[in-house]
Order: C-alpha cells, then structure tokens, then sequence
C-alpha cells in the first residue's frame, strides 16, 4: 500500500513479512518533471515532441505532425494528409539517477472523407530500487513503472474547422510482482481546431486526461488524473522563397483539486530548399522560447533545432526543470509516408 505519511510503500508478501522502500526517488523525480502538484499519473504530464519543447511547451495550435496530432490535439487528425510515425527520447533526470527515462511512439493514418485515425504508446521507466525490511536490510531490487497506450481520431466537421478525441488504457506499476502497488484506468481527452487562412492563424484547444483516478488495491479513494485545459494559438508571420517564421502560445490550467497554471511561448524560424539531386527538400530550424510556471518554479527560456530531409525528420528541444537543475533535453525522430 503507500504509505504517504512515511513517503514509502508498504509491501506484504506471501510470508507476510514486511518490506520497505524508500519512494523519495518517484516524489523526487514528479516533483522536479512535472512542477506543480504532484499526481498519480507523472507519464501523462510529460510532454512529448522535441519540437514544441524547443518553443517553450507550446503545440496544441500546431498540431501538424505526428506527436502534435496525438499527445498535444488530436483534432489536428481532422487535416491529416499523410501518414507518418514519429517517436520521443528523453532522460528525464541524467545528472541525478540515469536509468530513468520516456519514450513515446505515436503512429497516424489519413482516411480520406473520413479524417484521421492515430495509435500512441508511451513508456515511463522510474528505473530499479532496493527492497529493504523493518532493520533496513537490503533485499531484492525491482522497477518501477508507468504505461499508457491511446486510440485517437479526428475529423473535419465544416470547412477549416476539426474536433478530435484521444482514449487511453492506463497503467502505474510502482513495485514489479507486488498485486497492491498496481493500479489501472482509462483516460480522455478532447480537442478543437481552427484554421483562419487568411490570416494564417490557427487556434487550438484541448482538455486533457478526463476520467476516474487510479485505485490502487489497499486504497479507498481514487489518485487523480491531472486534468489540463489547454488553449492556444500558432501564427505564421512569414513565408517567402523557402524561409517561414511562426509564433506560438499556450496557456495551460490545471483543473484537479489544487489547481495551477503555466504559460508557454515560442519562435519557430525554418528555411528549407528543394535539391536537384532527386532526394528532396532539406529543411533546417532554429526555434526559441520561455516557460513561465510559478507553481514549479520553471522559469526560463527553451531552445530546439530541427532537420529534416526529405520525408525524414530529427528534432532536438531543451527545456528547463526546477531552478538549480539541468535542462531535460527531448530528441524526436520521424517520417512522414
């Protein structure tokens, strides 16, 4: 069971005899990620896509690619002209415990009249602990984890104009082998698109991570999801011969018991030219912005760059923890059919 007021977990086994971890590793690691309150699902608040990360954690207008059409909105999936696959890397805390990592992979498939269908995985890995008894010997080591998986679709509902929806099969396993430290549930989110053309504005929005908490087998009450209302703009300033330029922003309002805000804004500036060797267009970004989360105490800027070649792309974003913590840096690799 977890055991809050000792900041561990409390595992009984067959024998009946009592085992002990420390969690301050897990409390640690939330707490540094994520900022803010602390919730049960830390996997579902960590941002996938290096390139939103690089514009400081701004996206759910963008919604353009693969990660952006299924973790940041998935009524991007309304506009959805080719297929593609697209995957994250991060090691969430590299100065501090190495085995500790996210993965993301997320696959989307144009229906034509129909929108967009996606599939999503995600993969959080808290790394091995040691299992200790009453005298604090030290016993067997086990790992400790979380897992989602997510079926989106969007769709055009009138010209320029899409709604999309995500559901997710979730999971948190915080002790391996051990029935009352596991729990499950499924989670939701729905999203709202809006090309002004003219303009060459988009506007976005997206609530996020609806529906119950995770029970664990010894509690009573539900953890709950950590529910994101999420809106947003992306402006394209500039476009001429190969060079773009585009402003991102997002606010974001947590919307669970305690409940916080965070401000995200970014610069996006690509030039991309198309070769004569028969291998396609070559594309170089530079991208800049500021994470402004009081709550968490992040407070700074953010930078990416972003290369793409032909059909394939490479992303790198860099975005910051709490004050006195290394950058986490985000690599996504993707490829558009």
């Amino acid at each position: 069971m977890w055991d809050r007021s000792r900041g561990g977990i409390t595992v009984f086994t067959e024998e009946e005899s009592i085992m002990r971890f420390s969690a301050s590793a897990l409390v640690l690691i939330a707490g540094l990620l994520l900022a803010g309150p602390v919730f049960a699902v830390g996997s579902l608040l960590i941002e996938p896509g290096a390139r939103e990360n690089g514009m400081g954690g701004a996206g759910v207008a963008l919604a353009d690619e693969v990660t952006g059409m299924t973790w940041w909105n998935p009524a991007g999936l309304g506009f959805v002209k080719r297929a593609g696959v697209q995957m994250t890397n991060v090691k969430l805390v590299p100065d501090l415990m190495d085995d500790v990592a996210f993965n993301h992979l997320a696959f989307v498939q144009p229906m034509e009249g129909w929108g967009g269908l996606a599939l999503s995985v995600a993969f959080l890995s808290y790394g091995s602990s040691i299992a200790m008894d009453e005298n604090l010997n030290e016993g067997p080591s086990f790992s400790s984890y979380e897992f989602w998986s997510g079926l989106s679709y969007g769709v055009e509902l009138w010209p320029d104009l899409a709604i999309g929806c995500n559901v997710k099969f979730i999971r948190m396993n915080l002790a391996t082998g051990i029935a009352n430290a596991q729990a499950a549930t499924v989670g939701f989110d729905l999203g709202c698109l809006y090309l002004i053309q003219p303009a060459r504005l988009r506007l976005g929005a997206n609530i996020q991570h609806l529906g119950p908490g995770l029970v664990f087998n010894d509690e009573g009450h539900p953890n709950p999801l950590p529910r994101n209302i999420k809106i947003g703009f992306a402006w394209e300033a500039f476009n001429r011969s190969g060079l773009t330029s585009a402003l991102i922003g997002d606010f974001n309002k947590q919307v669970n018991e305690l409940t916080y805000s965070t401000y995200n804004g970014g610069l996006e500036v690509k030039y991309s030219t198309e070769t004569n060797k028969g291998i396609g267009a070559i594309g170089l970004a530079g991208r800049f912005g500021y994470l402004y989360d009081p709550d968490g105490d992040r407070k700074n800027l953010t930078y990416g760059l972003g290369l793409n070649w032909g059909s394939l792309t490479l992303d790198y974003g860099s975005i910051p923890q709490a004050r006195d913590l290394a950058y986490v840096e985000k690599f996504s690799l993707g490829y558009r059919f």
